[in-house]
């Protein structure tokens, strides 16, 4: 049987009191827990751009979108947005460029329509399109934004929905049970993965699961056999995107920032300063 069929049927099995427990809980559907976490597995290769897009463009390069991505994490966090609108944005940003050629100077325009589309399907109260206009200190204007609006979502397909790392990271908090600082460190090792391109070659769900493995051994959390069957990966097959993930965290790049910086607050437990583990 193959690795990725294992990995469904094992998924599939899965039965959690702790999924029973919220059966009154119109939101947290728990009778259909499996088939969307099925579906998600199913589905995460459908809307991911490809690893090497960025040798196609011509005039930007992965440094330029480094600093992109950057720059959109201070944005987030100063509209206080969802998690989901980030990664999201990244996640529109980079099947535009896959499928377009974008100068460099509109290269944050792209940024911004992303953030915009993202807020609109994820935010109940999102940014409007003059607090882009803003916060770009006027690089662009208006019909210029919403001119770029239409040309990414027809580039896209009006194709929106995605499963990011971040719903498979929410999923496997939820099973292992980890503290509210655990969980703040995986989603701070998920963050960190959306500017370095390199993780463009792994699934969401796999980056998750490195996320959530990494932070539970850094903070003395038992990985057991219920959360491997929840990830759908083994820990030898996640050992390559745990090499880097864990050679990411213990790395500290002199400038980009921004979620280093973000996860040094109180609110986010200042998991950024806790040490990851060896492996």
């Amino acid at each position: 049987m193959r690795e990725e069929e294992r990995s469904l049927e094992l998924i599939a099995e899965l039965r959690l009191d702790l999924d029973a427990a919220d059966v009154h809980n119109a939101q947290c559907v728990p009778e259909f827990i499996n088939d969307i976490m099925l579906h998600l597995f199913e589905s995460e290769l459908k809307r991911l751009p490809s690893a090497n897009y960025m040798a196609k463009q011509a005039d930007i390069n992965i440094k330029m979108r480094e600093i992109l991505v950057d720059w959109l994490v201070e944005v987030h966090l100063k509209f206080k947005l969802q998690s989901e609108t980030l990664f999201l944005t990244i996640n529109l940003i980079d099947r535009f460029l896959e499928r377009r050629a974008v100068s460099r100077t509109k290269l944050q325009l792209v940024g911004c329509t992303a953030m915009l589309i993202a807020a609109k399907y994820e935010e109940i109260y999102a940014p409007e399109v003059r607090d882009f206009v803003y916060i770009s200190d006027q690089a662009y204007t208006r019909d210029q934004i919403l001119a770029m609006e239409s040309i990414m979502l027809n580039t896209l397909g009006f194709y929106i929905t995605v499963p990011t790392a971040l719903r498979f990271g929410e999923r496997l908090c939820r099973v292992s049970k980890v503290s509210s600082e655990t969980e703040n460190f995986v989603h701070y090792l998920m963050e960190l993965t959306l500017q370095d391109s390199k993780f463009l070659r792994y699934r969401p769900s796999e980056i998750a699961a490195a996320a959530t493995y990494l932070a539970m051994k850094s903070t003395n959390h038992a990985w057991d056999a219920t959360v491997e069957k929840a990830c759908g990966h083994t820990v030898r097959k996640l050992n390559e995107v745990l090499v880097d993930l864990q050679q990411l965290a213990a790395r500290d790049p002199p400038k980009y920032r921004a979620v280093r910086k973000k996860y040094l607050n109180k609110k986010f437990f200042e998991v950024s300063k806790l040490p990851i583990c060896d492996l």
